[in-house]
């Protein structure tokens, strides 16, 4: 009886030590998500995320890839800026018409 005791003990020392492995692995890739997708000259306090889009991050990075998650969030974000910058070049030149046609076309 003891000796069973002693093996289920040293089974759950193995499955709590793969658990912690694994934990550590999501963490590592976490964060070098986090790191492929934040621009170098950005500073972190201003690319803080909700929770929940971490945790989805973390969950799905290790699933499908790093690479691939990371370089499809890079994609979502060139083109999400892109869209405003073509928003705002959109609403610039009226402004910025007018302002010449006050100012007599000279600078």
């Amino acid at each position: 009886m003891s000796a069973r005791l002693d093996e289920l003990a040293a089974h759950k020392a193995l499955l709590l030590s793969r658990l912690r492995l694994e934990r550590m692995q999501v963490a590592l890739y976490a964060g070098e998500l986090r790191d492929s997708i934040r621009p170098a000259g950005l500073i972190g306090g201003a690319l803080a995320k909700p929770a929940a889009v971490v945790a989805l991050f973390e969950t799905v990075a290790p699933l499908i890839g790093l690479r691939r998650v990371a370089r499809w969030v890079r994609v979502g974000l060139v083109g999400f800026a892109l869209l405003r910058i073509v928003q705002r070049w959109r609403g610039e030149p009226r402004q910025s018409s007018a302002a010449s046609e006050t100012t007599g076309g000279s600078l």
